[in-house]
């Protein structure tokens, strides 16, 4: 049976009006589901063909580890090493987890493991400005009671009346001056990633991102984008911001991140998805855990 390939969405190009067009590749993850199935199968020469038809869409570093990974259980060590090295390039700084991973166990047994964890270390190596990520985590959390407070309203009492609003209004306040001085420290200092400031003051500016308006969404996409091929910005990050910028957009979206409050039913609701078989398969490779956990926990 001939194969319908759509081509949706996955990546975000600005133009300098700020205009995103937003689209994604399904043809890669149709084959990296299908990878990821003949993995749990132990199928891994099947996995290893599917991950492999799959590059002609996309090389994404967590695609790229596997690949090796797959390789390595079917016995290839000279491709196992040659695509870890690749994810390690692509910005894959988890040397703690390449050296446990048991999939990579037959790796260990050969002379060139020490030098592929030496690498690893070598490029994951980064020099933090602690004074900076010191004074960003300052910022952190200081709108959160505002929004804890803002979910226990709505829970009761709905949307749109003088409570929910008076909340909105110190929040948006907090959210704008958060994003005026994270432009100041860009302006200065550059791009605050995990390779500035750390992974605890990176998690900070994604937040303060996350909840700016839609100017600074467009603003800012680009340097996470960037920061996160390089191993410098988790792609969570880049999968969350994805997701609430195709929203503001009126679009369906990609990973599954965003929900939106249903007065009538006093709950969230889950936006629209598009291409939703392939949706836990995005988010694994985007470091996110699967969609029915997530709202799980969320409710």
């Amino acid at each position: 049976m001939m194969k319908l390939l759509i081509t949706l969405v996955l990546s975000i190009s600005f133009s300098y009006h700020g205009y995103a067009q937003i689209e994604n590749n399904k043809p890669y993850f149709d084959l990296l589901r299908q990878a990821n199935s003949a993995y749990q199968n132990k199928q891994y020469d099947l996995a290893v063909s599917f991950s492999r038809k799959a590059l002609k869409y996309g090389d994404l570093r967590t695609h790229l580890y596997n690949l090796g990974c797959y390789y390595a259980l079917n016995g290839n060590t000279d491709s196992a090493f040659n695509f870890i090295h690749q994810a390690i390039n692509h910005g894959d700084k988890d040397c703690f987890w390449l050296t446990k991973d048991s999939d990579l166990e037959m790796l260990r047994t050969t002379n060139r493991w020490d030098s592929l964890v030496e690498y690893c270390l070598k490029k994951s190596s980064y020099s933090m400005d602690t004074t900076l990520a010191s004074y960003l985590l300052t910022l952190k959390g200081n709108e959160k009671k505002y929004r804890l407070q803002l979910d226990t309203v709505l829970a009761t009492i709905g949307d749109n009346n003088r409570v929910t609003d008076s909340l909105w209004q110190i929040i948006n306040s907090i959210d704008k001056n958060n994003t005026m001085i994270l432009d100041s420290i860009v302006e200065i200092n550059g791009f605050p990633d995990i390779c500035m400031v750390g992974p605890r003051a990176a998690y900070v500016v994604f937040m303060i991102v996350q909840h700016a308006d839609t100017t600074a969404h467009n603003r800012y996409y680009p340097f996470i984008q960037q920061s996160a091929k390089a191993g410098c910005f988790k792609l969570s990050y880049l999968a969350y911001l994805t997701d609430r910028i195709m929203m503001n957009r009126d679009f369906k979206q990609l990973f599954g991140t965003q929900l939106s409050w249903d007065d009538s039913l006093k709950t969230h609701k889950l936006i629209p998805i598009i291409d939703s078989v392939n949706i836990d398969i995005r988010r694994k490779y985007y470091g996110l855990m699967p969609l029915d956990d997530y709202l799980e926990r969320i409710r």
